[in-house]
């Protein structure tokens, strides 16, 4: 099965962050790790080139002002991870777990994607994916249920929409969904689906 160029993912709860990625061979990576915050008065854990534009080291969320006052968090002492720093790590809302330095960070390419890396296939390059990261507070993702249904119908089997296969695990405080779909992949604006796509998704919400 191909993997996907595009994923799409969102996400919700007190502090909620969303992965969308598409990669069967990953090393399975080790629970991450969290973050002492880099201001006082922090509220830690939450937690994606164009070469010539790296962010800052605290990229914006896409929490509005009201949620993030809500929940007492304040994102800007947040570090996420750019071009330049260690390509074994991911770091983004006060989480910090490794991964391979083979997975590229580009610029995000669309909102709402805090994060966002190229990962290659294979030797072969159809079969690349994306690993998209995207931060929510207090809420403001919407909807569990609701981001599931949308990327949902954003896949065919025939003429029907995929049942996804979910599961949860617990990771230390941290509250897991997992959500995998396949079958052909019809991105947001895009002129017609892409055949034999993945879609894995992992749902994270901490306080």
């Amino acid at each position: 099965m191909k993997m996907p160029r595009a994923c799409v993912n969102v996400l919700l709860a007190s502090m909620t962050l969303a992965c969308a990625a598409s990669c069967s061979d990953a090393p399975a990576p080790k629970p991450p790790a969290p973050i002492v915050p880099a201001a006082p008065g922090a509220s830690a854990p939450a937690a994606g080139s164009a070469p010539s534009a790296a962010p800052s080291a605290s990229a914006p969320t896409s929490s509005s002002p009201s949620a993030v006052a809500a929940s007492g968090v304040d994102p800007s002492t947040w570090k996420t991870s750019s071009s330049a720093d260690d390509p074994a790590v991911l770091e983004v809302a006060g989480l910090r777990a490794p991964k391979p330095a083979s997975w590229v960070w580009t610029k995000p390419t669309m909102q709402f994607r805090t994060l966002q890396y190229a990962v290659p296939g294979e030797g072969d390059s159809t079969k690349g994916a994306e690993l998209i990261v995207s931060v929510f507070v207090a809420g403001d993702g919407g909807p569990l249920e609701a981001n599931i249904t949308r990327w949902k119908s954003q896949f065919r089997v025939g003429d029907m929409p995929p049942e996804p296969k979910r599961s949860q695990k617990e990771i230390g405080p941290l509250k897991v969904e997992f959500v995998e779909l396949a079958g052909d992949f019809m991105a947001m604006g895009a002129a017609a689906p892409k055949k034999d796509h993945l879609q894995l998704a992992a749902i994270v919400q901490a306080e």
